[in-house]
């Protein structure tokens, strides 16, 4: 197992600045109000990890019920909206043209330093760890190619593509000379060498994620990987807030999976997990807003008190790292071979 790199210190504001975000928030609510008035069309499904029917429900959450599946744990959103509502949704949402034209211009070169080239640079590290040809890379939901630009910068791979439905998103990773193809994964007709897929932060927004993984999945020669992140509904962060957590929210993140849970998934979709990372570097710094917010009680948890408030200081950075390290973050990294 690659051991997480000594975390550097990153502060939340750095990468959602606070002013921008209580905007955001705004035109979400009204993304979110324009939503609920088709709740009636919501649809049930079963869970997306395990399949199973199954699941009891956890909270409700502005206009949106979250399950846990009795089966495997995952947490997921049901009912949900239609893949033809979330498709509009993105189409139409003012909430996410905010984030593209606002929040990710202004942090761009603090999310380029402390995520985008790290990240590369993991990928890199990864692939030679466990063998995958040097050849093409494509990058599946490429948003502003920052992540394309820092692994192309690296020399490793023959080619990197960035897939990118977005035509807005896609013409920016144009003007930075990626080479783009602007279109949805489902419909791209690959006859590239390709070497390995990689999706950030992408499957907790999908309808189905078995149907992109299985597209992923014959993409790919045989012996090709696929590299994704997502959220951990067991990492610190998730598991202590819950309900209170900014990360957790429909219609955007309809799923929550964990290790084992995605494990499963990618073993049902022809993949053979090779590699799970937590290399987060918020948890802890997420969870001590929480409490000094006073949206969160610690009055009774002593430990969390004792290690988020009055040795924050001393112990903070270490405590961070220790998540990372040991699987405990609520960021996670898979890395799957088809096979």
């Amino acid at each position: 197992m690659i051991k997480s790199e000594k975390l550097d210190v990153m502060k939340e504001e750095q990468i959602r600045p606070r002013l921008l975000m209580e905007e955001n928030a705004k035109l979400n609510a009204e993304d979110i109000q324009a939503l609920l008035e088709r709740k009636s069309e919501f649809v049930h499904i079963p869970c997306p990890a395990c399949e199973s029917k199954d699941n009891s429900v956890m909270f409700e959450k502005n206009g949106f019920t979250f399950v846990r599946c009795s089966q495997c744990e995952t947490v997921f959103v049901n009912p949900r909206p239609t893949m033809r509502m979330l498709k509009e949704y993105y189409g139409t949402s003012k909430c996410i043209k905010h984030w593209n034209e606002k929040i990710f211009l202004v942090s761009e070169n603090a999310r380029r330093e402390r995520i985008f080239a790290p990240r590369a640079r993991r990928v890199v590290e990864l692939c030679k760890k466990v063998g995958v040809p040097n050849q093409v890379l494509i990058d599946v939901g490429a948003g502003f190619g920052t992540f394309c630009e820092e692994v192309s910068a690296l020399g490793h791979f023959e080619k990197v593509v960035a897939v990118e439905p977005s035509s807005t998103l896609a013409k920016t990773c144009r003007k930075k000379g990626l080479h783009v193809i602007e279109s949805m994964i489902e419909d791209v007709e690959i006859d590239e060498n390709v070497s390995v897929i990689t999706n950030f932060e992408l499957i907790e927004h999908l309808y189905w994620p078995k149907d992109f993984l299985k597209v992923c999945n014959k993409a790919l020669p045989k012996g090709g990987y696929v590299i994704l992140s997502t959220s951990n509904i067991k990492g610190f962060d998730l598991y202590i807030l819950g309900k209170l957590s900014n990360n957790i929210g429909g219609p955007n993140h309809l799923n929550y999976f964990h290790p084992k849970s995605l494990e499963h998934l990618c073993k049902t979709c022809g993949f053979e997990v090779v590699e799970v990372l937590t290399p987060g570097k918020l948890d802890a710094e997420l969870v001590r807003k929480k409490i000094l917010s006073k949206e969160l009680d610690v009055s009774k948890d002593s430990a969390l008190k004792f290690l988020l408030i009055e040795r924050w200081d001393d112990v903070g950075e270490a405590f961070q790292t220790f998540l990372a390290e040991n699987r405990l973050s609520s960021h996670l990294w898979m890395i799957a071979r088809k096979v």
